[in-house]
């Protein structure tokens, strides 16, 4: 092995030398199939966003294996950010090599293998194939910043072979269990509340005190996001059109768009702007969703509305707060919701509502956003909800505010108005 690879290996594995290493604050008990995946024979996949807290998760595995100083040598842990192991992602013999090597020197009855941001190896799938299929000592958890990995590759060399589990930022929970704040008070919650809607949710920040820092961190989040699982994978040349159609989208959260309609607004071709959406997608810094149909090509052809990972990004690059808070509820509510694994949509008749969430083809459940119910829009918002609860036929409806908390009866319906809050924390 070169002693260059070597020296990194022994740096990003401090327990084989009985050293410490930072487990931070303890997210396990918010994923427990982590550790029941743990058990089980297949590859473990862990994909998210970047600065989620992958990595961090996987130090928590390792150290919740409980393993003694001597059965730590059956860890190998190998960062591919890594610029010695970056600027050999094209040798297909590089993770083999390693693993190979690593097993002669060790020789144990087991081993767990962690690939963290496996998307930079040319060549991982081949090779995990390959060492699953050959030697069942090895327990293999990888982490991946693209969800490409399972649309293209993943799928058709690996099949059968691995488990999943996307990692988000923070739970309004976790982001109070961050803060030390195991039993707030509901003036707390409110308080922690407004932070957690204007920084976001990504564990950093969470801890970070000064505002001016937060805002400089996610502003580098953001590039580093565009950058390395963006325009550099996917050798774009013009960068500037990709940067611009960001920023335009996330200006415009929860609106409707068309492909041609932005297109024309950014003097690019529809078939562009397609394919950098679904780039910027696949790196889990925007989601979009359909208006709901039963007819899925009605549904592919109706515009659609795009959501952003997280709050605190948007407000870093291009909301102003005070003005946009509806904006950024809706945002943080669709992003609970897919979270919860829902299968969401939007409603669009003479009215709309927010989100609709479908399980077993049937639509159960309605949600209108708003910060408050007023005269102004209180007539507009019930009706939007109202005619999604009667065209699927619902009995309930919710309305989620910034702080309003009410029980309206109207056509023998039930609409349940609680603050965002509250509802993030059920």
């Amino acid at each position: 092995m070169e002693r260059i690879i070597e020296d990194v290996l022994e740096k990003q594995n401090p327990w084989w030398f009985g050293k410490s290493y930072s487990t931070g604050i303890d997210r396990l008990q918010y994923y427990p199939r982590l550790s029941t995946y743990l058990d089980t024979e297949e590859i473990v996949l862990i994909l998210g966003a970047r600065r989620t807290g992958k990595s961090t998760l996987i130090y928590q595995l390792i150290s919740d294996l409980e393993l003694s100083e001597k059965e730590m040598e059956s860890i190998l842990y190998l960062n591919l950010d890594e610029p010695v192991f970056q600027s050999q992602a094209e040798r297909a013999d590089l993770l083999s090599g390693i693993i190979d090597e690593y097993i002669v020197s060790t020789k144990k009855e087991k081993y767990y293998i962690f690939l963290d941001e496996v998307q930079n190896f040319k060549y991982w799938t081949q090779t995990l194939k390959t060492l699953y299929d050959t030697d069942k000592r090895l327990k293999f958890v990888l982490t991946g910043s693209t969800s490409s990995l399972l649309k293209k590759t993943t799928i058709t060399r690996l099949s059968g072979r691995y488990l999943v589990l996307t990692i988000f930022p923070l739970t309004f929970k976790e982001y109070l269990d961050f803060k030390g704040m195991k039993k707030p008070t509901s003036t707390e919650k409110k308080l922690e509340f407004e932070e957690y809607l204007r920084h976001g949710a990504f564990p950093r920040i969470s801890l970070e005190k000064d505002s001016e820092i937060k805002e400089e961190l996610l502003k580098n989040y953001y590039e580093t996001i565009y950058l390395k699982d963006i325009i550099f994978p996917h050798k774009l040349r013009n960068n500037r059109d990709v940067i611009n159609l960001l920023y335009f989208v996330i200006s415009n959260i929860g609106k409707p768009f068309s492909y041609k309609s932005m297109a024309n607004v950014l003097e690019i071709s529809a078939d562009t702007v397609k394919e950098y959406l679904s780039y910027a997608e696949d790196s889990y810094l925007l989601y979009s969703i359909n208006k709901f149909d039963f007819s899925l090509r009605k549904q592919l052809a109706n515009p659609k509305k795009i959501y952003c990972l997280d709050t605190g990004l948007i407000n870093a690059v291009s909301f102003k707060f005070s003005e946009n808070y509806g904006r950024l509820l809706e945002n943080m509510v669709f992003i609970e919701l897919i979270r919860r694994q829902n299968e969401v949509y939007y409603h669009k008749g003479t009215y709309e509502c927010d989100f609709l969430i479908k399980v077993d083809n049937k639509i159960t459940d309605a949600i209108q956003v708003t910060k408050e119910l007023n005269l102004h829009n209180k007539k507009r918002e019930l009706d939007g909800l109202l005619e999604a609860m009667r065209t699927y036929d619902l009995h309930e409806g919710v309305i989620l505010t910034k702080d309003t908390e009410n029980l309206i009866e109207i056509e023998e319906r039930t609409i349940f108005v609680k603050p965002v809050w509250k509802w993030l924390l059920e």
